[in-house]
């Protein structure tokens, strides 16, 4: 018998981890961003790095910890966004009330992993 179709199966844990998290929320909050490679910063300087890039970044090459300076190498069309820290703990506990209304949430590893 098929485990899924016993009645006796359930779900025991749900491991989330939110991949590019802090460009995903820049994306939603500013539609013009979407489908746009997208790098957040914590400052607004050259010399610092990416925190969060976006699906789009990714496909550059870039990730986090890319030097910004390297980064505008690897793609011109690069849109730069400074974090916005509050902005993402709105989101985390959004979507932890989202999961909570389906399975108990037991462990926050991070503000973008939970199980």
């Amino acid at each position: 018998m098929n485990k899924l179709a016993s009645a006796e199966h359930s779900v025991n844990w749900l491991f989330l981890d939110l991949n590019s998290f802090f460009a995903s929320c820049e994306q939603q909050e500013r539609p013009e961003l979407r489908g746009r490679p997208v790098a957040v910063v914590p400052t607004d300087t050259e010399s610092t790095c990416a925190i969060a890039a976006s699906y789009e970044a990714k496909a550059y090459g870039i990730k986090t910890g890319t030097a910004i300076w390297e980064a505008k190498q690897m793609c011109r069309d690069l849109v730069l966004v400074r974090a916005r820290h509050k902005l993402y703990v709105d989101y985390h506990h959004r979507v932890i009330a989202a999961v909570d209304t389906c399975l108990p949430v037991e462990k926050v590893c991070s503000i973008d992993e939970m199980a």
